[in-house]
């Protein structure tokens, strides 16, 4: 029986896919890395906003008002900032989550040609096996009719 033709393709593209299958788990931990940053960024300004609400019931002065203001377009800076590593994290994701696919689907079509492959080739040996048992039935009549014969 002839070995499967392309069964060191199928090796190579089997760990093509493990290997994109841990680069998908990568990219959607970083993905969600920075989704849990952007909370942090969001409980944090939250909690400014509610101490500025509370300081500026009391007064604050000109110097302290302006300061709280940068503070507020630094946070507002950093939660953009956030936003577009969402974005990028979900994006290459996205991005190896096709790759990955991809490359399954063709695992998939090599193991379906080699159950083929297995298949066919059992048919084959069956025959085989079938040709040699109607080939020693054969000459077993034929020695047995001979020996009668005699």
């Amino acid at each position: 029986m002839r070995p499967f033709a392309l069964a060191r393709v199928l090796q190579l593209a089997e760990r093509r896919a493990d290997v994109l299958s841990r680069a998908v788990k990568f990219a959607h931990g970083v993905w969600l890395r920075a989704r849990g940053r952007q909370v942090q960024l969001t409980t944090l300004r939250d909690a400014h906003i509610a101490q500025l609400a509370g300081e500026l019931r009391g007064g604050v002065a000109a110097a302290q008002l302006l300061e709280m203001n940068r503070l507020q377009h630094a946070q507002a800076d950093e939660m953009q900032a956030a936003q577009a590593a969402i974005d990028a994290a979900h994006r290459a994701w996205q991005a190896r989550l096709a790759e990955w696919m991809q490359v399954e689907q063709r695992v998939k079509a090599l193991r379906l040609l080699e159950q083929r492959h297995l298949a066919q080739a059992a048919i084959q040996q069956r025959r085989i096996e079938q040709r040699e048992h109607d080939e020693l039935v054969d000459l077993t009549h034929r020695r047995d009719a001979g020996q009668r014969r005699h």
